[in-house]
């Protein structure tokens, strides 16, 4: 039985780097299509982040370490929150497989190519390269030496991504595998019922239709915010328009439609300021702070109430002016963004410093074992 798992050594520690940054790819992968699918939660969740604390499961990281079978901390996302559905859930639970499997490439590639730079330029032979890479139970080094950080960086790096793609793969309920075959066979059945035609007709295939096919509640929920959205639009071209009226009443509806439609509220309370209405105003960046769910709208109406209260109501012709200038203008930048920035230099940073590791492993590989 004792064959079965992993033998019990320091060194298993060694695979935590390559666990740590498989986690974070992989996961990142899944936020990433999932944002870029519809789905902005994911930045609010703090899940667009290079950030491994964010992405690793710490029971599953310690399942790895014992048993050799571990899982990340799973994404949160929704088929409603998707352009595509089941298909978009599709590709949201594979891409983290995808990410993890390009990863074992890329660290293979890497290893590969550190031992044939020391091979070529050490003067050593591929047998020695790989027998210090991939050592036996005996050889195994007692301490975090050289050989103990070139196994992290080469052969546990590419092991650990390996393990994720299959662990992932596998159709257990909380894996992608298992998230995979239910987005399709969503997606599947979703398509059957797409080609009900109108009553009375026929499909190609020439087989006749049920007169009726109900409305699921799936379907009710698209379009009632198909239409929160059409509201909001077409009150932000009013709004732009200054035509604040018809801006407000438009905005009234998506907030009727979708009580949580916080972009909503803050532009009624923007087209309200620009008809002079304080108290209107604040009254509806209240509610944005209220009910919004979504906490960009909430830090923008707190920033709007502030900007507010820095308009002096003493002077009626100056305050009038004022408001009219702070709601002139719709605010369209209602969908959370990550940081760019940040994730290009973190990612830069992180390049960087592994080709800077890979480049010590080598000359110290070339130091001692072409001595």
């Amino acid at each position: 039985m004792d064959s079965l798992f992993p033998p019990m050594h320091w060194t298993n520690l060694l695979i935590i780097p390559g666990l740590l940054i498989g986690y974070t790819v992989h996961e990142l992968a899944h936020a990433l299509t999932a944002y870029f699918l519809g789905d902005t939660s994911q930045v609010e969740r703090g899940k667009i982040t290079l950030n491994p604390l964010e992405h690793i499961s710490w029971f599953g990281a310690l399942a790895f370490l014992l048993f050799g079978i571990g899982w990340p901390k799973p994404l949160q996302t929704n088929p409603r929150n998707l352009h595509k559905k089941y298909l978009g859930l599709f590709l949201v639970a594979i891409a983290g497989p995808a990410a993890s499997f390009t990863l074992s490439l890329i660290g293979g590639l890497l290893m590969l190519s550190l031992v044939a730079i020391v091979v070529y330029a050490g003067g050593v032979s591929t047998d020695q390269v790989f027998a210090y890479l991939f050592p036996v139970m005996e050889n195994l080094p007692e301490t975090l030496n050289i050989q103990a950080i070139a196994i992290a960086m080469t052969a546990y790096f590419t092991t650990a991504s390996i393990w994720l793609t299959v662990t992932s793969l596998l159709p257990l309920p909380g894996l992608d595998g298992f998230t995979a075959l239910f987005s399709l066979v969503g997606w599947y059945r979703e398509k059957r019922r797409g080609t009900v035609a109108a009553p009375g007709t026929t499909t190609e295939t020439g087989y006749p239709l049920a007169a009726h096919t109900p409305m699921t509640e799936f379907d009710q929920k698209k379009r009632r915010n198909q239409a929160d959205n059409i509201h909001f639009n077409v009150g932000v071209e009013y709004h732009q328009a200054h035509q604040f009226d018809d801006a407000i009443a438009r905005y009234r509806q998506a907030t009727q439609n979708d009580q949580h439609f916080g972009p909503a509220y803050l532009n009624m309370g923007l087209a309200y300021l620009g008809k002079g209405k304080r108290k209107e105003a604040i009254h509806a960046f209240r509610g944005a702070i209220q009910f919004a769910d979504d906490q960009k709208t909430q830090a923008q109406a707190w920033h709007q109430l502030h900007d507010l209260s820095e308009v002096s109501p003493l002077d009626e012709n100056e305050a009038q002016e004022s408001m009219e200038e702070m709601g002139a203008t719709p605010w369209t930048d209602t969908y959370p963004t990550p940081n760019w920035l940040g994730l290009g230099v973190g990612g830069g940073l992180i390049i960087i410093t592994g080709l800077i590791t890979y480049g010590f492993i080598i000359t110290e590989l070339i130091r001692i074992m072409g001595s």
